[in-house]
This record gives structure tokens, C-alpha cells and sequence, in this order.
């Protein structure tokens, strides 16, 4: 038997006790009273959005990550899957802690089953096959879930290592446009632009992505498990880069959406600012710092620590569609600074003994005490 304590944004606790990792009972002290009831099986309202969070990386913003979208998920009053593998992570979102604003939450494992078959087909003989198989059965455990239960309204984030750096009821009006805008279009996955402008327009990538059609998608996959090797839909379509980019399922459906087999556009939210992995952000070869703005493009790792002044800049491509919420330039700053609030303890202490002993003026101590 294992014991969580799940902490609630408005000063909440709840005790919970897991057996074979399913929830049996809780408790809680509210007012000077203890209590206790047996955990039901929680699932979403008829009609209500559903996020699955597919977490396993545990470093070292993860779970600022995962928060900033929990607080998203409250903005959009929408039930939250936490598709989860790792140990360590399912006990880090409690012990860290991350914060919840209910109960409409749950976990779930890799569904490895249902597409057992088709996978290993899908990516056979892949570089690292190991790690990318157990990638794709975590992509695709969303579609195959939200099938199983007949949820339309869902999402497929990869919750521990992307942060859109906006406040979350801004990100939440971005992403219920983008919604209207997918079902007045009747697409069937509608993702975040974190690859297709950055590759010109060539890949279509998950990490974020609205799902409409998850049954349609899984259909489809199935009818496609010897993609790279369709000769004539190759030709016919030109997706020549098979031969070289097929090791995971984003490369898949790139391919179904260049030969017309899926309806997949992508989208971005005008002004803002996306970081992707944020413990390596700062790696040349990665640099992922992504910001749209005047149908350009910007990546200020590349500009600003590296000084390259050709790669910092590329075009939004053309199909991207745009959502404009009002972002403004300060709306990184804000976000930010309300995130990573800080009172300045270490440094104002500094400050003092400075001043004692006469290192700094009175004006520089003035100018920095807070």
C-alpha cells in the first residue's frame, strides 16, 4: 500500500492510499474534522474536454511544466489523464509538489496491447528502437483511450518538458480558438506548430495537439503499417523522406497528412513564446526557445547566445493557421515573473552586509534593496 498527499491550490490536503497503483481510499481534515471515504473511479463529465499529459522525463523544470498545465486545464475545465510509466514520476507529482485544483484526475499506463502488433511494423528496425517502441506506445495510448471511451474533445500533450510562457487563462482563450477552429474545419489533429515551421514546413510533430478524430486516426494507422515502403503514395506524393525520417510516429503522420489520409493542420498563438525541453534549451543543436510574431519565427537562443544571425530568424510557414489572443511582448515577463515569484532573501541580505561594510554607496544599496 503506498500514501500520497495531494495538495490543493486552495490549501487542501487529501491523504490518498494506492493499492497495486489504484486509489482505495482517502481522508482529509477540514475544520477540525476527519473524513474518510473510499476513492471512486474518477472519469470526465459527458461532453467535457480531456487532457492527457503524457509524463516521464523527470528533470529538473518537469514539474513546473506539468503544473503550468494543470493550471491551464483549470482554465478550461477539463479532466486530466496523467499517462504515466515512471515511478519516480508519479511519486515526484506529489511529493514536489504539484498543486490540483479538484479531483477530475487520473492515471493511466502505456496502453502496449492494443497496438501491439502494429507498432514494431510501424518502426521496424529503427534506429534505437527500444526508446522510440516505447515512445510511440505512449503517443498513442491517448487516441487509443479517447476511442475506447468515445471522447471527441482531447488533447495529447507532452506535459513535462514543453511550457508556453503565458499566463494560463490566456493559453486556455488561444487553445478554445483553436478548437473552433478545427471543428469549423472538421480537421482531425490540430497541433501546436513546435516543428513545422522550424523544418520549413516539412514535419508534422506532436508535443501539442488537439485530437478530434482519435478512432479515424487509429483506422488509418492500421491501414498504413508498411508506410515506408508504399511505393506508389511515395511517388505519387513525393514523401521521399520515409527512406530517411521514420523513427518515431510524428514521422508517420507527417506522412499520413502529405498524402491526404488524415486532415492535419497546424496552428500557433501570435506573440507567444514556447520552451521545449528547457534542460537543454541552451544547446546549440537544440535551442528550442520558439517564438512567433510578424510571421517570423524567432529563436533568441540562437541570436542572443550564439550570435547567428541567419538560423534565428525563419518564416512562419504559410499553412500555419495564426490565432491571435492580444499577446503582447510583456506577457513573457508577466507570466514569469508571477511564476518564479521571488522576494530576494539571499540577495537583500547580501545587500546589508555591503552596505556594512562599505562596499557599495548608499544610491546602489537603495537602487537593489527590496
Amino acid at each position: 500500500m503506498k500514501k500520497v498527499k495531494i495538495r490543493f491550490v486552495n490549501g487542501d490536503k487529501i491523504r490518498r492510499f494506492y493499492v497495486f497503483n489504484k486509489p482505495l481510499f482517502q481522508y482529509m481534515r477540514k475544520n477540525g474534522r476527519l473524513k474518510i471515504e473510499m476513492c471512486k473511479k474518477r472519469k470526465p463529465k459527458p461532453g467535457q474536454r480531456v487532457f492527457y499529459l503524457k509524463v516521464h522525463r523527470v528533470h529538473q523544470t518537469s514539474f513546473d511544466c506539468i503544473q503550468h498545465w494543470l493550471d491551464i486545464i483549470a482554465r478550461m475545465d477539463a479532466f486530466v489523464y496523467f499517462v504515466c510509466d515512471n515511478k519516480q514520476m508519479w511519486k515526484g507529482i506529489f511529493k514536489k509538489p504539484c498543486f490540483f485544483y479538484n479531483q477530475d484526475f487520473d492515471f493511466i499506463k502505456s496502453d502496449r496491447k492494443t497496438l501491439k502488433k502494429e507498432i514494431p511494423l510501424i518502426l521496424h528496425n529503427v534506429i534505437r528502437q527500444k526508446l522510440w517502441h516505447r515512445i510511440a506506445y505512449s503517443m498513442m495510448t491517448p487516441f487509443v483511450h479517447a476511442a475506447k471511451h468515445n471522447y471527441s474533445r482531447t488533447y495529447n500533450i507532452d506535459a513535462d518538458d514543453i511550457m508556453i510562457l503565458t499566463k494560463p487563462e490566456l493559453i486556455a482563450e488561444g487553445l478554445k480558438k483553436a478548437e473552433f477552429y478545427a471543428e469549423e474545419n472538421d480537421l482531425d489533429c490540430f497541433n501546436f506548430d513546435m516543428f513545422v515551421s522550424k523544418s520549413f514546413g516539412v514535419h508534422w510533430s506532436f508535443g501539442i495537439v488537439y485530437v478530434r478524430k482519435p478512432q479515424k486516426c487509429l483506422n488509418i494507422i492500421k491501414e498504413n503499417i508498411g508506410w515506408r515502403y508504399n511505393e506508389y503514395l511515395i511517388k505519387k506524393y513525393s514523401t521521399y523522406y520515409v527512406n530517411e525520417f521514420n523513427f518515431n510516429v510524428d514521422w508517420l503522420f507527417t506522412f499520413l497528412r502529405d498524402t491526404q489520409q488524415l486532415n492535419l493542420k497546424t496552428f500557433y498563438i501570435e506573440g507567444s513564446m514556447v520552451i521545449h525541453m528547457p534542460d537543454i534549451a541552451i544547446s546549440r543543436h537544440w535551442a528550442f526557445v520558439l517564438k512567433w510574431k510578424d510571421g517570423t519565427l524567432y529563436l533568441p537562443v540562437l541570436e542572443r547566445l550564439y550570435n547567428d544571425k541567419t538560423w534565428r530568424n525563419i518564416p512562419i510557414f504559410k499553412n500555419c493557421i495564426k490565432i491571435d489572443i492580444g499577446l503582447t511582448d510583456e506577457c513573457v515577463s508577466d507570466f514569469l515573473n508571477e511564476f518564479y515569484m521571488t522576494d530576494y532573501v539571499f540577495e537583500n541580505s547580501i545587500l546589508n552586509i555591503a552596505k556594512e561594510r562599505r562596499l557599495i554607496s548608499n544610491t546602489m544599496y537603495q537602487k537593489y534593496i527590496s
